[in-house]
């Protein structure tokens, strides 16, 4: 019943429509076919040691990572890592980090008796601000949520 109920909220359904139409650019520019699988765990690969030893998003130590983290979503984009890119990224991470976007795949999971997904609101948090402290944007409209 809760799966069926967040099927039907109109707003995760939005975030995973923007991210979905993200992929279909990337594949109408011959971009891989399924770059976001492949990103997210770049993401959590990438990310999740930093935030694990406590590194700011806005300290120069994760410049790098920020570095590693754009390149690789420009490569798998077929895009180059500009500012455009970054903006896109921001809002990829935002949509992605939607908690209950993530309930609905634990929820899946359990229907479908599949392991149960790793969370990645502290690494997609993480990257959303480091991005966003290196490429001279305002927050984006809408914010990250918190898990409830």
């Amino acid at each position: 019943m809760e799966w069926a109920e967040l099927a039907l909220d109109p707003d995760p359904r939005a975030g995973v429509r923007r991210m979905t139409q993200h992929l279909a650019a990337d594949r109408a520019r011959g971009g891989p076919a399924s770059p976001c699988r492949d990103f997210t765990a770049t993401v959590r690969d990438l990310v999740a040691p930093v935030v694990t030893a406590g590194v700011e998003p806005a300290s120069p130590d994760a410049a790098p990572v920020v570095a590693a983290h754009t390149a690789q979503y420009a490569r798998l984009c077929g895009r180059p890592d500009d500012t455009a890119l970054r903006r896109r990224l921001l809002r990829w991470l935002e949509d992605a980090h939607d908690p209950r976007r993530e309930r609905h795949l634990q929820l899946l999971a359990v229907i479908n008796r599949w392991p149960a997904p790793e969370g990645l609101a502290p690494v997609l948090t993480w990257s959303a601000e480091a991005i966003r402290t290196r490429t001279h944007t305002r927050r984006h409209p809408r914010p990250l949520r918190e898990n409830p």
